[in-house]
C-alpha cells in the first residue's frame, strides 16, 4: 500500500540520489540530455529493483524527501 502521496510535476522536487533511469546511460548523438528522468523506466540503485528499501515503488514523484529511504544529493 502507498502510503506517500503522489506529487504533482510542479511540486517534483528534487528525487533521490539512488534513484535511477536508463536516460542515465546512454546519450542520443547530436542530442543533449534534457531530462536524466525522462522515461517512467525507473528503479533503485539500493534494492536494483523497481522499489526501494521500504517496498514502495521507485519513481520520479515517489522518491522524494519524506520517504523513509531517501537520501538527498
Amino acid at each position: 500500500m502507498n502510503t506517500h502521496p503522489k506529487l504533482q510535476p510542479a511540486e517534483v522536487a528534487t528525487p533521490c540520489k539512488f534513484l535511477r533511469s536508463k536516460e542515465m546511460f546512454y546519450e542520443q548523438p547530436g542530442e543533449e540530455a534534457d531530462d536524466a528522468f525522462a522515461s517512467d523506466a525507473f528503479w533503485c540503485a539500493k534494492t536494483q529493483e523497481g522499489f526501494g528499501p521500504d517496498g514502495e515503488p521507485a519513481e520520479k514523484a515517489e522518491c522524494q524527501c519524506g520517504r523513509s529511504c531517501y537520501a538527498g544529493v
